[in-house]
């Protein structure tokens, strides 16, 4: 019996041992399979006219406020108002106790009228005052005339020097006096022209049109002479005001000069060829620059010592109110003319330490890069100045899939750049990749399966 166990576990091993060397002899070795090249979305440079600018930060201001302030010293007992609502100008906002200045004119008036009839009499007194020097002179002249025939004493003729002299110093005193009251009607109408003021001035009206904040003091307190009592703000037109850098001013100087010349225009010269020029505004909140307005005001000193830069200011139409005074913004200024530009996606550039590159795919559809110089980037795109052709094809979507000197499977895609979305922040590029890929070809550059056209 043991002798069988014995035969029968050999045989298992022997069997257990053949299995093992046919399999062994079947296996196959392992083999690496390369990845596929990986997917791209390339598209070619789009030459485009666009207009320089210049872009800064600054804040805005309403175009008129004015204080409303009180003129008179009295108590408020009227207010002519809500808070935050619209006034027109001369509407009377406050009254300040008019029954005191009242009076004080009433005073004046009755003061003027008395110096009038003072005038009066002292110019009749000056009329008998004449005709005495007439009567005293007429005496004088007999006596002469007589003394000279030895007809009359040289007492009658003394008596009647003396009496034409009195005659004449009399007459002199009435003019003075004449003069004193003409001088004290003088300093009457005056009273009575500042009475008159004063209680005008009781009544406060608007300086301007525009909506007006709460008022600073309340019914029944006093107020003295200047006291600010409210403000009046019209914010129809905001202002922008804003200051460039000398450099930043001369670049763009340069650059519109190029523009102009391109276009054959002739280069403008001097400070008042920047008024009126358009202007673009944008918010914190805003996507572009939805607001257009104008350059109003350049500073006539020129460039600031301390700080290297210009002062401007730019106004806007604020049509709905969306502008408010004291708002931070940018403020773009475009050049009168577009200049030509070769554009790619800015998420098309590669940036480190050795400056800017571009991945491009070559007609072998091999991975080459490319460095390039950027001049301006805007709204997602970049302005290429040089490294780069109207031919290349400019991977711009899976540059994290793409190796220099590595094949890839490029999608073509069609790209174009609406230039006045550009200049109001709008227009970003599409490079998502929605295209068919095209087949690699050794010979054959990729062709586009479909065209796209960024909105």
């Amino acid at each position: 019996m043991n002798t069988i166990k014995l035969f029968l576990t050999a045989s298992a091993l022997v069997l257990l041992g053949l299995v093992s060397c046919l399999t062994g002899c079947t296996r196959q070795e392992n083999k690496y399979d390369p990845p596929p090249p990986p997917a791209v979305t390339t598209a070619l440079p789009v030459r485009s006219k666009i207009t320089p600018f210049l872009e800064q930060t600054g804040r805005t201001e309403a175009s008129e406020e004015a204080d409303v302030r009180a003129r008179v010293r009295g108590f408020i007992q009227s207010i002519g108002f809500e808070p935050g609502g619209k006034v027109e100008k001369n509407k009377t906002l406050y009254e300040i106790e008019p029954d005191q200045y009242a009076a004080v004119l009433k005073s004046a008036v009755a003061k003027v009228a008395a110096a009038n009839a003072d005038i009066k009499v002292k110019k009749a007194r000056i009329n008998t005052l004449q005709a005495e020097v007439d009567r005293a002179n007429d005496q004088l002249d007999r006596e002469t005339k007589l003394q000279a025939q030895n007809a009359s004493s040289e007492s009658n003729y003394q008596n009647a020097l003396a009496a034409s002299r009195a005659a004449e110093a009399n007459f002199k005193s009435g003019e003075a006096d004449v003069a004193v009251a003409e001088a004290k009607l003088g300093s009457a109408e005056a009273e009575k022209d500042q009475a008159q003021l004063d209680f005008g001035y009781t009544k406060v009206q608007a300086p301007i049109n525009g909506a007006i904040t709460k008022t600073y003091f309340k019914l029944g307190n006093l107020v003295e002479n200047g006291d600010r009592l409210a403000t009046v703000v019209d914010d129809s037109v905001i202002f922008a005001n804003f200051s460039i850098s000398d450099r930043s001013l001369l670049e763009f100087m340069k650059a519109r000069k190029l523009a102009q010349t391109e276009n054959g225009v002739e280069p403008e010269a001097g400070k008042e060829r920047w008024r009126g020029k358009k202007v673009y505004l944008q918010r914190e909140t805003d996507e572009g620059f939805p607001f257009e307005g104008e350059l109003d005001y350049v500073d006539q000193a020129g460039i600031e010592a301390e700080t290297g830069t210009l002062g401007l200011r730019a106004s806007f139409k604020n049509e709905g109110n969306q502008l408010l005074p004291g708002l931070f913004v940018a403020v773009r200024i475009p050049a009168e003319e577009s200049v030509e530009s070769l554009l790619i996606p800015e998420a098309a550039l590669i940036r480190n330490d050795q400056g800017s590159f571009v991945l491009t795919v070559n007609s072998a559809n091999e991975v080459v890069q490319k460095k390039v110089t950027v001049g301006q980037t805007v709204s997602g795109w970049a302005i290429i100045q040089t490294g780069l052709s109207d031919n290349d094809q400019v991977i711009i979507n899976g540059l994290q899939r793409a190796r220099a000197g590595a094949k890839v499977v490029p999608t073509s895609k069609t790209l174009s750049v609406d230039a006045e979305a550009l200049l109001r922040g709008r227009g970003q590029p599409n490079t998502e990749a929605r295209a068919t890929a095209t087949p690699a070809s050794g010979n054959t550059p990729p062709q586009p399966a479909t065209s796209e056209t960024t909105p």
